[in-house]
């Protein structure tokens, strides 16, 4: 009994030195007192039944500020910065089926407008030749019948630097009024269509500001849980020291978490 109580004083005296530092004394009848800190263990005879507790590696917590930024420039990275890519996918699908819906608004929307200006070669003798993508000339040949109507309208205006010179590859003459509203139908549906990729581009800035919100949160959430598991304190377990069936002795571990 009176070497269980030298352990204990020894025990709390040595609860300032490093997790690494053992310590052996020899007793007289030739076993051995082996004190560790932070866990105690007396020890009589080579063989014990006590098992070795590994330490588990300690987590470290997150940045809210990082979090904020990777997903701020890519949805769902932050999430994953903090573990909590369950949530940030969802994100990054949607950031996906974004950029999907803007290459295909660009795509139908430049499809109607070469399907439109084939239809104005075809049918208003118009040359694309340097002006492929000239929309106020594209636009104009819409709302009038021929280039003649055109420059005479802007003449009555005043507006004479916005004439247009059929030698110089500007002129129109549509066969018929229902071809000209036909491709004015398409022309503006295709511009409708390119415009309509403004409101795609903001829906990818709300995803982008959303998810680093969020990654926000789910950091706070992952920091928290890190803070409740590595809360400071003493523990401590006792049990008794075998050797086949004889105790030998008792084992006392005293465990500080920080």
């Amino acid at each position: 009994m009176k070497y269980l109580v030298v352990i204990l004083a020894i025990c709390f005296t040595l609860s300032s030195y490093s997790q690494k530092n053992d310590f052996m004394l020899k007793r007289n009848d030739n076993s051995f007192l082996k004190i560790q800190y932070p866990s105690l263990s007396l020890m009589h005879g080579a063989d014990s039944n006590t098992k070795t507790e590994t330490t588990p590696v300690k987590k470290s917590k997150k940045s809210p500020g990082l979090a904020f930024i990777y997903s701020l420039l890519v949805p769902g990275m932050g999430h994953a910065y903090t573990g909590k890519f369950e949530t940030g996918k969802y994100f990054l699908i949607t950031e996906a089926a974004i950029w999907i819906t803007y290459i295909g608004f660009s795509l139908h929307g430049n499809w109607l407008l070469d399907d439109a200006y084939s239809f104005a070669v075809t049918h208003a003798g118009v040359d694309l030749s340097g002006k492929e993508r000239d929309a106020k000339f594209f636009t104009d040949i819409a709302n009038y019948s021929n280039v003649y109507e055109y420059n005479d309208e802007k003449l009555r205006f005043g507006e004479y630097e916005e004439l247009y010179d059929p030698e110089a590859g500007y002129g129109f003459y549509w066969d018929n009024t229902a071809n000209r509203e036909k491709y004015q139908e398409d022309k503006f549906a295709g511009d409708r269509t390119l415009n309509d990729r403004l409101f795609v581009i903001g829906a990818a800035v709300i995803n982008h500001i959303v998810s680093a919100i969020s990654a926000v949160f789910a950091t706070n959430s992952y920091n928290d849980e890190i803070s409740k598991k590595t809360t400071g304190g003493f523990t401590m377990k006792a049990g008794v020291i075998k050797n086949y069936n004889r105790i030998d002795g008792i084992s006392l571990k005293f465990i500080k978490t920080f």
